[in-house]
């Protein structure tokens, strides 16, 4: 058991709704489902059996709701421990009595994620199955959904467990030199212990590779919308969300702060900011909001400058300037073609700044959709070669100890042959634990903290 307390919390979510899950797991579960239940049947002799009745209060015996009770004995639950869970109507003001009177009958109230912690620590799932979860809740795209999906399935697992099953075969031999001097590595085996550090090292490049793609599926792919005032990169927002999200009017300057919104497009979330007009102004507060557009350049994944193909000014070709360096990537949206179709083709940025150029109408919605498309196109075909979802990293956790493992094995290639074995063998092992650190085989106390006070309160 990884605990010998008894904890409960609610499941569901903290709101008004058709039904509310009140769950419990622990030593004391069984006496907790006697002590605020009665139905005909009792569900601690009923196992798995949904069972009708009564939630009662604990202190005076009063009946608070009608429930259905289920108990699910250890090891065979979520938790690996006694579970037991009430189903009854979802008003906020009966969890909090069930809840009231669970707490009086002794149960203590859950810590955030710590029904997952202790299917972890019962060993039920692995440290990145435990993480899945928290993805898999949080997941706001369909993409989002799948990796997650795959990842508490275990296939991520597999994956790092098997890049350390050949490093355990040849750190065994080289130990094994170690302990038999007279028995000194050949040429052979220092050759086959090369070529399985390099490999791994290229698997764990591969991981590392499919990082971008796997915080873009996960966080979002965001997309900075930037320009001079008027251009209506406030109406692209507003067609992209498929809502007046942006006040839209004819005074230059209408938006003066970021708005940040998110949309799913082609099954990639998006997050879309819409940002102040770039020029020059005495206007305090628009300064500011200008500021801020330039300050989120670093932040932009992809930077929109929009232009209008009305302005005969060119206000854009001030802007672009204060974009290149500080942007990653660079489209030009020449945005109401609907006033000036001669603009099509004669209002462009240089390859050499911007990689695409679209022209396009906020109003009619010419162009649009190949705008739209060229998004969805630019998340998807930044997914590595020949990965599949079980191999797509998303989690910084998970980044950073692949980065250490890779560290310490480029120092024991580096070290074949120049170095003592002893100093080989050394950062082998730390790779290892690197690896292993991922899935959970070595953990801390303060690792799981951090990793589980990230969960809701009921997982």
């Amino acid at each position: 058991m990884a605990d010998k307390t008894t904890i409960g919390a609610l499941a569901t979510a903290p709101a008004p709704a058709g039904i509310a899950v009140v769950r419990i797991s622990g030593p004391a579960t069984k006496k907790a489902l006697r002590n605020l239940f009665r139905g005909k049947k009792d569900p601690v002799a009923n196992p798995r059996l949904l069972v009708f009745g009564d939630l009662v209060d604990f202190k005076s015996g009063d009946i608070i709701d009608q429930a259905l009770a289920v108990y699910m004995p250890a090891p065979f639950s979520y938790t690996g421990e006694d579970v037991g869970e009430f189903q009854f109507h979802g008003s906020p003001l009966l969890v909090q009595k069930i809840l009231r009177s669970l707490f009086a009958s002794g149960v203590l109230p859950a810590e955030p994620g710590e029904f997952t912690k202790r299917a972890f620590l019962n060993g039920k799932l692995d440290l990145v199955q435990a993480e899945a979860i928290a993805d898999l809740i949080n997941a706001s795209s369909e993409n989002a959904l799948k990796i997650a999906g795959e990842q508490l399935e275990g296939r991520f697992s597999s994956s790092i467990n098997s890049i350390g099953e050949p490093l355990r075969d040849t750190l065994a031999e080289l130990e094994a030199s170690i302990d038999f001097p007279e028995e000194d590595i050949d040429e052979v085996k220092l050759s086959n212990t090369k070529h399985v550090i390099a490999k791994t090292i290229s698997e764990i490049d591969a991981l590392l590779q499919s990082y971008s793609f796997g915080q873009v599926v996960k966080e979002g792919f965001r997309v900075l919308l930037c320009g001079p005032p008027n251009a209506g990169k406030s109406s692209i927002l507003n067609r992209i969300l498929g809502r007046e999200r942006a006040i839209v009017t004819e005074v230059s300057g209408t938006t003066r702060d970021l708005i940040e919104e998110s949309a799913t497009l082609g099954g990639y979330n998006f997050i879309f900011c819409d940002s102040a007009g770039i020029r020059e102004t005495s206007d305090s507060v628009e300064k500011i909001g200008i500021e801020l557009a330039l300050d989120r350049l670093e932040w932009a994944d992809l930077v929109i400058l929009v232009a209008d193909a009305s302005d005969e000014a060119r206000q854009w070709e001030h802007v672009l300037p204060l974009l290149k360096g500080a942007a990653k990537k660079i489209w030009m949206v020449t945005n109401k073609i609907d006033l000036n179709p001669s603009a099509i083709g004669s209002i462009f940025c240089d390859s050499s700044t911007c990689q695409q150029n679209f022209y396009i109408s906020a109003r009619t919605l010419a162009g649009f959709e190949s705008l739209t498309q060229a998004l969805i196109d630019e998340v998807a075909h930044s997914l590595p070669s020949q990965s599949e979802a079980s191999s797509v990293v998303t989690n910084e956790r998970h980044r950073s100890l692949l980065s250490r493992a890779r560290a310490s094995l480029q120092r024991a290639l580096e070290g074949c042959g120049n170095q003592p074995l002893e100093l080989v063998s050394i950062d082998i092992r730390t790779a290892l634990t690197s690896l292993e650190e991922i899935v959970g085989k070595t953990y801390t106390e303060d690792i799981l903290g951090r990793i589980f006070s990230k969960f809701c309160i009921g997982k």
